[in-house]
């Protein structure tokens, strides 16, 4: 089954506008965090929309927006989203409309695009403003629920000027584009509001924010990217997710920071990172039983080629996308046809629940996928006629099939035990 996440991801180095200085690491941070979901979290790559600097301009990202995410069929009430963010940020003057009481003038928050502070063909262009955002995802949270989480690696204020190296900052003044900006693009931004939306507002309910510092603070970049992408990225692969609140997790986060820079928080506070969903079980992790004459017992056996003396590690859950590190060895010493038993190389204690990785043999994998989509396809069109007799099969009887017409009869063999084969066909 797919992994229930999907993904908006924007880093921008490089701007149109001359009078912005360029970023370094914002890419590179775009690009890890799409690595973080495809490879540990296991999110399905056409589940993510990427732009990176040229591709991300205004007009792009709230398309991107609207496409991938608001009016995607395939996205479930409940199922995780995620919207990134690595770039400038900016403020602007709000527009006389901007609020309700005409007479308070304040600033607005902007994510700034490749185009931000450029000429459109209608006007300026003005980013993102915090309050088309905040809009946009509470249309979103209306249809997919509120496992939406927005994380910005931006600062929305100008850095003092004792400053000595501004352009590790990602924050660039708005020299150009007018209140009247605002208003202009694909996302919703009402006017005459009773309050001025931010960035850092705690009493969102349709949302989780995760922004790369306080109000009033900057957020830096270095040869390690972003402090906040890398700090989250190193840290979401030293715990175990699935079993780690998300209170401790950012807790986690604002350590590993330190105090230069400090991690800010606001909207809603899901019991874990992204509800829980990505976290989903790995079949390739076998539970383990305990018996107290045999030793440990575990589920898998000659038909499923597995041989006295093979080895499998033992970890403490079964978890995709959650840190597991190997507790012990276990080494088979009895083999039966769907189990076999054996003992750990280590003398100490393991808990009462865990979890036994299944072993591969690698020149044989590609083999074993291959049947696996084949059996597949049989299942779904060419199921076998009950009452035709068919001999059980092993993964070795895979291997030592070289022939066209061995392989089918092979084929035909694991329908017949295909519930003996589970857990390697998942």
């Amino acid at each position: 089954m797919d992994n229930r996440v999907f993904a908006v991801i924007v880093g921008i180095d490089q701007y149109k506008s001359g009078d912005i200085w360029n970023l370094e690491a914002c890419v590179d941070d775009a690009k890890s965090m799409k690595r973080w979901l495809v490879n540990d979290l296991g999110v399905p790559k056409h589940q993510i929309a990427m732009l990176v600097n040229e591709k991300a301009t205004k007009q792009n990202i709230e398309t991107t927006l609207n496409t991938h995410l608001l009016n995607n069929s395939r996205i479930r009430k409940g199922d995780a989203i995620l919207i990134y963010f690595a770039g400038h940020g900016s403020t602007l003057k709000a527009p006389r409309d901007w609020l309700l009481e005409k007479n308070l003038r304040c600033n607005v928050e902007v994510l700034c695009t490749y185009d931000h502070d450029t000429k459109g063909p209608d006007g300026r262009i003005a980013g993102i403003s915090a309050r088309a955002m905040h809009t946009f995802i509470h249309d979103l949270s209306k249809l997919k629920g509120n496992n939406v989480t927005l994380m910005l690696d931006s600062c929305f204020t100008s850095p003092p000027p004792s400053s000595r190296d501004r352009s590790c900052i990602r924050w660039t003044a708005t020299g150009k584009a007018v209140a009247e900006d605002l208003y202009r693009g694909q996302l919703p931004c009402p006017r005459l509001q009773k309050r001025n939306e931010s960035f850092y507002n705690r009493h969102w309910t349709t949302h989780t924010v995760i922004t790369a510092c306080r109000p009033g603070a900057s957020a830096f970049e270095g040869k390690e990217g972003g402090k906040l992408t890398s700090v989250f990225l190193e840290t979401v692969r030293s715990v175990a997710l699935h079993d780690t609140s998300f209170s401790d997790f950012l807790e986690e986060i604002k350590r590993r920071m330190g105090e230069g820079q400090s991690i800010y928080c606001s909207g809603v506070h899901p019991a874990r990172l992204f509800n829980s969903i990505p976290f989903t079980q790995d079949h390739s992790y076998i539970p383990v039983q305990f018996h107290l004459q045999k030793g440990i017992r575990i589920e898998l056996g000659s038909l499923h080629g597995i041989e006295k003396g093979g080895e499998f590690s033992i970890h403490g859950h079964n978890c995709v996308g959650s840190r597991n590190p190997v507790l012990a060895s276990f080494t088979v010493q009895q083999v039966y046809p769907t189990w076999c038993v054996g003992k750990t190389k280590t003398s100490s204690l393991l808990p009462k629940h865990c979890w036994a990785r299944v072993p591969r043999n690698p020149s044989s994998y590609r083999l074993i996928k291959a049947f696996r989509a084949l059996l597949h396809s049989a299942a779904l069109h060419k199921p076998l006629a009950a009452s035709r007799s068919v001999s059980i099969v092993s993964i070795s009887d895979i291997k030592n099939s070289t022939t066209k017409s061995e392989l089918i009869e092979t084929a035909e063999a694991i329908l017949a035990s295909k519930p003996l084969l589970a857990p390697l066909m998942k």
